[in-house]
């Protein structure tokens, strides 16, 4: 059964993403919001707010 997580990186909540356990919850955060040093130098100020770069502490919790 599906669960909703909510992703936290640096104590804001960027969103949230659907699975079973923590683990999966972990992998799919950073599937959906991870990104590369060089894409997060990219990116306006705004877009790094929902983001996960490479040195950045991340959680996931239950919704």
């Amino acid at each position: 059964m599906l669960k909703t997580w909510n992703v936290i990186c640096e104590g804001r909540h960027i969103g949230t993403v659907q699975e079973e356990n923590e683990v999966l919850a972990r992998c799919a955060a950073l599937s959906k919001f991870g990104v590369s040093e060089e894409e997060f130098a990219e990116m306006e100020s705004h877009e790094r707010s929902f983001s996960i770069p490479p040195w950045a502490d991340f959680d996931v919790v239950l919704a």
